[in-house]
């Protein structure tokens, strides 16, 4: 099998290039994101990100700029938005084949790069326009240079880890140093042997290309905006994400063990012998396995445990995690590949038979959704005439096809297979759940943006207590985010404008307007044109 590991990567990459814009990008990150890097680029704006007129303080723009760049190759659209999410995923495989080259061999090397683009949650990211694939990247490079540095005492490796991390810094903030800094102090306090080394790393020149690499940005932006750049970005967007919920974002102690396990998919029923060939390796004094499990480990488990601690919690703050998955993934392929556990594939497969009886039977559980959910946006979304079609079922039948044919797997072969059925498994509930989620959720939206499309390019977008970037996006006009006062005010000056709502807002109106029939109703929003 080892002969069609380029084809499969290759196979994965293409797949990617035909479906990261079949989908609309999705409210409210992707499409924040994409405004900006648009407004930037219109506006000429390279220095302050802004979205709709106003600043947009939580990110650096070094993503903003990749994006442009497709922008300006591809057209203003959702594959020229995604396309840095993906070459960002395939350059994180790469990595780990490039590593695991240089510590095994390269049937360990092909193995830990597809294992990666098999993992679900990685096929996710690389599908979606915002910035931790690309965070990840810098990240998953920093670690690794800096074990090879450990395998090899070659200096150069930790010069090029220090410049990864800046650059890591430069993309979403102080996480691009925070991690790579934790699990490499885990790992030396791990191997006491290991400060016996510290002599040897280069810090004048390590320090120095961290700092080139990361600081040019808030430097200029510092001196530009002074303390409002720094309460913005520093206190609410990163001491402020730590210490309360941001915009509904929370959850529980156990948040990101679910997050985890629906994320290594389809490798979940081997997670658990995973982590205990690891933790034996770890104690043993075999290198490269030792050193490998010493780094991967602490890089799972802290990762974990402080975004834990974290309160405003996502799915997508702990996806740097999975390159040292799928390195240890790697790592117990290739010890027991030939006395693996035979019911690996089988358990794999009744955990994921779920998934493709719910996608066999949607069309039957769609029309019933309606009457078992309670909140009023999710009802006027599930109620709107939009039904799911054939492609659903069908990617439900290929599923169990896939299942039913990973069962008849033989030992040699059950992990290539595994990464197969991770990336079937990925393509098939992207491209159907993903697109039918995609016509629920931004319909609404992407309808709305076609009205206002239509409209005199005179006539102004206002928006009602609402951020839909989608809007501005797809609509290619911005709009201005206005309170019920600034609506009454406007309304005073008899010109004719736009005005888009959420139906629950409907009340915020002044009495003239609550008896207007709206232009356009759907999916919990709401849109006017208003006449003088």
């Amino acid at each position: 099998m080892m002969r069609y590991a380029p084809l499969l990567l290759t196979l994965w990459f293409v797949l990617g290039l035909l479906t990261i814009g079949l989908a609309p990008l999705f409210d409210y990150d992707e499409t924040v994101y994409a405004q900006t890097a648009l407004d930037m680029m219109r506006h000429g704006q390279w220095l302050v990100p802004e979205a709709n007129g106003m600043r947009f303080f939580e990110k650096p723009p070094f993503v903003y700029y990749l994006m442009d760049i497709g922008f300006r190759l591809f057209g203003e659209n959702a594959f020229a938005a995604r396309l840095p999410s993906l070459i960002a995923t395939l350059l994180t495989s790469l990595t780990l084949l490039w590593a695991g080259t240089k510590l095994f061999d390269r049937a360990f090397g092909w193995l830990a790069a597809l294992i990666y683009l098999s993992l679900f949650e990685v096929g996710f990211l690389a599908h979606a326009a915002i910035l931790d694939a690309v965070l990840n990247l810098f990240i998953t490079v920093t670690l690794i240079c800096y074990l090879l540095w450990r395998h090899e005492q070659r200096p150069a490796w930790l010069r090029m880890a220090a410049l990864s991390a800046g650059i890591a810094v430069s993309i979403k903030g102080p996480v691009g140093i925070v991690i790579p800094a934790l699990v490499i102090l885990a790992e030396r306090i791990w191997d006491r042997r290991a400060w016996r080394t510290t002599h040897a790393i280069p810090w004048l020149s390590s320090l120095l290309l961290f700092l080139l690499a990361a600081t040019p940005w808030y430097v200029m932006i510092a001196i530009a905006n002074g303390p409002e750049f720094l309460y913005e970005f520093i206190w609410v967007h990163n001491i402020g994400r730590a210490m309360h919920q941001m915009q509904g974002h929370g959850g529980g102690w156990h948040y990101y063990f679910v997050v985890f396990a629906l994320s290594v998919l389809p490798w979940l029923a081997w997670q658990p012998r995973m982590f205990r060939h690891a933790i034996r390796y770890a104690r043993s004094a075999s290198p490269p396995e030792t050193l490998l499990a010493r780094m991967c480990l602490p890089w799972i488990a802290l990762v974990i445990a402080l975004f834990t601690c974290v309160q405003t919690k996502l799915p997508h703050y702990i996806s740097c995690i999975y390159p040292a998955v799928a390195l240890l993934l790697a790592l117990l392929v290739r010890k027991s590949q030939h006395t693996g556990n035979a019911r690996l594939p089988l358990a794999t497969a009744c955990i994921l038979a779920p998934f493709s009886l719910f996608l066999l039977t949607m069309p039957w559980l769609y029309p019933k959704l309606a009457h078992w959910v309670h909140h009023p946006r999710a009802r006027a979304i599930l109620t709107q005439p939009i039904q799911p079609d054939i492609s659903l079922p069908l990617a439900g039948l290929a599923l169990a096809c896939v299942l039913f044919w990973l069962i008849k797997a033989r030992r040699p072969e059950t992990a290539w297979r595994m990464i197969i059925v991770g990336m079937m498994l990925q393509l098939l509930l992207l491209v159907s759940a993903g697109t039918f989620a995609a016509r629920l959720i931004q319909g609404p939206l992407l309808n709305i943006a076609d009205q206002v499309r239509r409209a005199p390019l005179e006539t102004p977008l206002y928006s009602l207590h609402l951020n839909a970037p989608s809007v501005s996006f797809y609509a290619g006009r911005n709009y201005r985010i206005i309170d019920a006062k600034r609506l009454e005010a406007l309304l005073a000056e008899q010109r004719p404008f736009l005005l888009m709502l959420r139906s629950e807002a409907r009340n915020e109106l002044p009495p003239a307007l609550q008896h207007q029939r709206p232009l356009l109703t759907q999916g919990g929003y709401l849109l006017y044109q208003v006449q003088p």
